[in-house]
């Protein structure tokens, strides 16, 4: 079953578009980076996905639902979603900003310290960090928290929103391995909105690349390489090689 499908989604900004006309079916537990120009709709994509957006036409089933925008906590408890720079509550320790939702769910207490045992294992946060707060911590075990607090409830769905790109390449390397990890451990859902090529061919299975609000491919590393759709894909997939040629020759 496609765990989430969009048919003929518009959505613009005063009058400017953002999506136009988009149709595609999220293939379940599979992760599918979007990628695009700024301004290409990738982040819009994931706000109406979670809710946070109504389009202004077209229709987006969510776990084979037509969205029910009167029930929306309902549909967010079933959806992790994780931006750049974490959102993490300050004032929270670690094992606060990670458990919050679980206990706004009334969790019983073992459960909940057994997810979170189980979630800063997989992500390789020692146990007493747990005590810790976010100003403590470096970026990259920031965004491990982060992680770890969207998955928390077990969605089957992730959103995540150029999670890495304020992190240093090494970092964004380690994070990257996790999330590698994490995904073969528990599978689910991903949409990954990502400017890095480079971050697509290695975390997702397929990419779909976003132009002025419209699909201009989707499909395998490969594909996108050999096959482009278009001149817009040629020219794009080229820069992007062409800016990794020279960040490595500096």
């Amino acid at each position: 079953m496609e765990t989430i499908a969009l048919k003929n989604i518009s959505k613009s900004y005063q009058g400017k578009p953002a999506l136009r006309q988009i149709t595609f079916s999220f293939p379940s537990n599979t992760t599918t980076a979007v990628i695009g120009p700024s301004g290409s709709g990738k982040s819009t994509l994931l706000q109406l996905i979670n809710g946070l957006l109504r389009p202004d036409a077209g229709d987006i089933h969510v776990y084979g639902q037509l969205i029910d925008y009167n029930g929306l906590p309902n549909l967010r408890r079933r959806i992790g979603y994780a931006v750049q720079g974490t959102g993490l509550f300050p004032h929270l320790t670690v094992a606060k900003n990670i458990t919050l939702l679980a206990h706004l769910q009334k969790w019983e207490h073992e459960k909940i310290k057994r997810r979170l045992q189980d979630l800063m294992e997989l992500v390789d946060l020692p146990q007493d960090y747990a005590k810790k707060y976010p100003h403590q911590l470096s970026g990259g075990e920031q965004q491990r928290v982060g992680l770890c607090r969207a998955m928390m409830l077990n969605p089957g769905i992730f959103l995540l929103d150029e999670p890495f790109g304020s992190l240093d390449p090494l970092t964004r390397n380690e994070i990257h391995r996790e999330f590698l990890k994490l995904q073969e451990v528990e599978a689910r859902t991903i949409v990954l909105v990502t400017h890095d090529l480079r971050e697509a061919i290695k975390l997702a299975r397929q990419i779909m690349i976003l132009n002025q609000g419209k699909i201009e491919q989707v499909g395998t590393q490969k594909e996108i390489l050999k096959n482009p759709a278009s001149e817009f894909v040629r020219q794009f997939v080229q820069l992007q090689l062409e800016d990794d040629i020279s960040y490595a020759g500096t």
